[in-house]
């Protein structure tokens, strides 16, 4: 049924199949940099306390890299294991969603908004945060589409421009 689905959004234009084995990767060093963090933030708090709060900024810094890399390396680890064989294909009237286990077929017409959050600079390359584009379909539920899908920045735009000219 799927297949039909897909067949009935027109013409196939593009796959951009995602690159979860970085995200893993990413994951990883970015868990191991917060867990290091947390090693120094616990006997440096220790230390600001022993000497009536002198040093606070530098312990709250710690702090804030430890639970920066810890989130980060969490939840990029958590979207790996959830999401094998994630590919975004791109067709003349909408776009298709894949993963193991998973297949959205979305006309443009049952995408109810897009919303573009990347950072691009230089960390936010590394860490996929370049392009961000959260994708709400009418039928609930959201879509994520991050750096580490291939030629991300070019399926966002495209989706964004199918989108808005649909809603017209």
């Amino acid at each position: 049924m799927a297949r039909e689905a897909e067949r009935a959004l027109g013409a196939f234009v593009r796959n951009h199949p995602t690159d979860n084995a970085r995200r893993g990767r990413v994951a990883i060093v970015v868990l191991l940099i917060g867990l290091v963090a947390v090693g120094i933030a616990v006997p440096v708090t220790f230390a600001v306390f022993d000497q009536n709060g002198e040093g606070t900024q530098v312990a709250g810094l710690l702090w804030g890299a430890a639970l920066i890399g810890v989130y980060g390396g969490v939840s990029n680890g958590l979207r790996t294991l959830r999401r094998h064989g994630e590919v975004f294909v791109l067709r003349e009237q909408g776009l298709v969603y894949k993963r193991t286990g998973e297949t959205r077929v979305l006309p443009w017409a049952e995408i109810r908004s897009t919303v573009e959050r990347g950072q691009n600079h230089a960390l936010g390359r590394l860490m996929g945060w370049d392009v961000h584009l959260v994708i709400r379909p009418r039928a609930g539920g959201r879509l994520l589409l991050s750096g580490y899908t291939e030629d991300a920045a070019r399926l966002s735009g495209e989706i964004r421009a199918a989108v808005a000219a649909g809603a017209r």
